[in-house]
């Protein structure tokens, strides 16, 4: 009877270990604010879009305005976008703000400077169910 009761404790903490070894390896796979924004950013200045469908929002807006007229994408339009232009080999500088930031959601204002003119896309995140950009307002200068 000993050995059954140690041999029943001994497989209730590997399994409890288990458990709490694959829950801490399924928040790592998640990627981070900064993560999100890096992936935009590179998908924006050079044309990269590999993660890019991951972390934007299914219900994603993006808003890009030029002079009077504002085009709104959907995410598949975006998409569909990126993929079908290719970048041109212009050298491109980014800055980026932290407009509002706290633990669910964030505002972020990245600077685009290309030879002549700026672009200047507001992105906001959400951590619904990880960080996903959930609307980018985008404006040229």
């Amino acid at each position: 009877m000993k050995t059954l009761k140690s041999m029943v404790a001994g497989i209730s903490l590997l399994l409890a270990c288990i458990t709490a070894n694959a829950a801490v390896k399924s928040h790592a796979t998640q990627p981070t604010e900064k993560d999100v924004v890096n992936i935009y950013i590179n998908a924006i200045a050079n044309g990269k879009t590999d993660n890019l469908d991951k972390v934007l929002g299914d219900d994603l807006q993006f808003n890009m305005q030029r002079g009077q007229r504002v085009n709104t994408f959907t995410k598949e339009q975006l998409m569909n976008y990126l993929k079908s232009n290719t970048v041109s080999g212009e050298s491109v500088n980014t800055t980026t703000t932290v407009l509002s930031d706290d633990e669910n959601s964030s505002k972020v204002k990245i600077d685009f400077k290309y030879d002549g003119y700026t672009r200047t896309d507001v992105v906001t995140l959400d951590k619904s169910f990880g960080w996903k950009i959930t609307s980018v307002n985008s404006t040229f200068k």
